[in-house]
């Protein structure tokens, strides 16, 4: 499975929030939601049948093994044609020794990390107590 992140240290754009898992959570799910809309946005041109646009889903923020709060979109699931959307994503992205990459992926990522910049920072303003 491919698996499509961005990243970014909370310590280094809000310290505060490091102290408030709950709050760090709800800030990365923010982020979550626009990288979602960002990454369904760019994959529909690849909606012939709706499986890859629909197959873009976020979990639940998670701490890791390094006790760091991890967000995921990912492609979940398979066409009609029992292919991975993970891989087909993978493959169209990046393109293939018969095809050339499209990058809907990573373009959706760097076009939108000021908007998920914004949303985090919109939470936590609504609910650090600061």
């Amino acid at each position: 499975m491919a698996d499509f992140s961005a990243s970014v240290d909370l310590g280094d754009v809000i310290p505060e929030a490091l102290s408030n898992e709950n709050l760090a959570k709800e800030m990365v799910k923010a982020g979550q939601e626009i990288l979602e809309r960002a990454i369904k946005n760019n994959a529909q041109k690849y909606k012939r049948t709706g499986a890859m646009v629909n197959s873009v889903k976020s979990k639940t923020p998670s701490i890791n093994k390094n006790g760091d709060i991890v967000g995921n979109v990912s492609f979940t699931g398979k066409d009609k044609n029992g292919m991975s959307n993970s891989q087909k994503a993978l493959w169209l992205d990046y393109g293939t020794k018969h095809i050339d990459g499209t990058a809907f992926v990573r373009s959706a990522v760097k076009s939108s990390e000021g908007a998920v910049l914004r949303a985090m920072e919109q939470v936590f303003n609504q609910k650090a107590k600061v």
